[in-house]
């Protein structure tokens, strides 16, 4: 694209800069010519002294804040070269790019916040590839993406990115499976272990003190009735736990076994519908459902999913948000568990009834829960989940925002899977990570 002189606010800058178009003040611009692309969208503000008077879209202007700015490629994409733009490097760096004979610029920001749709939309706009990890991509965020052919997410799930549209549009979407088992795995252990031992309440409580009194240690001499649950029972040692584990992927295999090596009993439940189909799930049509997603077809014995939920002393739920998962456990399957069972969820948001799990905490009718996920991401308070509300202070609860996946390791891989699907989709490779093809 050509540079552009700007004058904004009497400061002379030899380079596109621009406002968010919630600015109102006057914004006036000396140009020398505005690119054609730009026609399509009224500007949102005063365009004065312009050698050609033209619109650009009002989504193209920013301030140059790291949240609300927009970058701009050296050129736009076309046959023989691809914009490739991440909108989330906070959580993993980019990766190495490598598109063969194509050329390529690369468009990284720091985060886009799912809430700024206009900023989502603008950062999309020039992409012929889109790398995004927890940005909902939608009919919003997409905004026109005339040039957008593939979308690659830096997660397993896919539940943020509308399938739908995408094929309306045709656009390919490609996941990232199995780069985050080993941590996943080793924080549902730790979610357990806290949730068991009450680490949250005895931290809590010991830092409960001032120059007026001392901590509960100091003045009864102990405080070992934090651990009793509600029918005043000390908690399990992992000898005497009966794990069940609701979702049997590479995630829940390798939770599965470290809980067999600390001693415990393991359960893997069946589908809780066993008769349900593709064909009655509402699923897009032609999209493929990620096979780390899928139940392993391993041949470990099943046991009902009733009966897991009455046997299970801990309940490790790590299974995808889709329409059979929807409150995979609420009211009715809460009232199955026992009193001393415990549930850890680093599945996914929206499997777990979060108003009847809070119900079910107070109420003493499980032990106690701790979850990575939420139906509402980011979660910032009791409006967005009861679990962050005041109702839920002191239960025995774990909240941690969605975070199991964060290691080393995690970044490693996300880095090489990402970089391979890149490689493979400009190549015309039909293999790979593909949940929905449609090139």
């Amino acid at each position: 694209l050509p540079l552009t002189r700007v004058h904004l606010k009497a400061t002379l800058i030899d380079k596109h800069t621009y406002t968010h178009p919630s600015i109102s003040s006057r914004v006036d611009f000396s140009c020398s010519q505005l690119p054609q692309a730009y026609n399509k969208v009224p500007i949102q503000g005063t365009l004065a002294k312009a050698t050609k008077k033209r619109s650009r879209p009002a989504h193209r202007l920013t301030m140059a804040d790291p949240a609300t700015e927009v970058k701009e490629p050296a050129r736009l994409p076309s046959p023989t070269h691809h914009v490739i733009v991440k909108l989330e490097t906070i959580h993993v760096s980019l990766p190495d790019i490598d598109t063969g004979s194509m050329t390529h610029d690369v468009i990284g920001y720091e985060y886009t916040r799912p809430s700024d749709v206009g900023v989502a939309a603008a950062r999309v706009w020039p992409a012929s590839v889109l790398i995004t990890t927890t940005v909902p991509i939608n009919k919003e965020t997409l905004g026109e993406a005339p040039y957008l052919k593939c979308i690659i997410t830096e997660t397993t799930g896919t539940n943020h990115v509308d399938l739908e549209e995408c094929r309306r549009r045709g656009i390919t979407v490609m996941y990232s499976p199995h780069a985050t088992v080993e941590a996943v795995s080793e924080h549902a252990l730790s979610l357990y272990f806290s949730t068991r031992r009450r680490l949250i309440t005895l931290h809590n409580t010991m830092m409960d003190h001032d120059d007026a009194h001392t901590n509960p240690w100091r003045a009864k001499g102990s405080m070992s009735s934090l651990l009793l649950d509600a029918e005043g029972r000390p908690p399990h040692t992992c000898g005497n736990e009966v794990a069940g584990m609701i979702g049997y992927g590479p995630i829940g295999q390798r939770v599965a076994k470290m809980c067999r090596a600390l001693g415990m009993e393991v359960l893997v439940a069946a589908r809780k519908d066993a008769e349900s189909s593709a064909s009655s799930s509402g699923a897009v049509s032609g999209v493929a459902t990620p096979a780390s997603d899928v139940q392993s077809n391993s041949t470990v014995p099943r046991t009902p999913f009733t009966q897991v939920l009455r046997r299970a002393t801990t309940l490790f739920l790590i299974v995808p948000l889709t329409p059979e998962t929807q409150n995979l456990i609420s009211e009715r399957e809460l009232a199955l568990m026992r009193p001393d069972a415990v549930i850890i969820n680093v599945g996914r948001g929206g499997t777990v009834d979060e108003a009847a799990l809070l119900s079910a905490l107070k109420a003493g009718k499980i032990a106690g829960a701790a979850t990575d996920v939420f139906e509402v991401e980011p979660a910032g308070s009791g409006k967005d989940s009861v679990l962050l509300g005041e109702e839920a202070r002191g239960v025995n609860l774990t909240l941690t925002p969605h975070l199991a996946w964060c290691a080393d390791q995690t970044r490693v891989n996300i880095r090489r899977v990402v970089g391979e699907n890149l490689r493979r989709f400009v190549s015309g490779d039909k293999g790979g990570n593909v949940v929905l093809d449609m090139r």
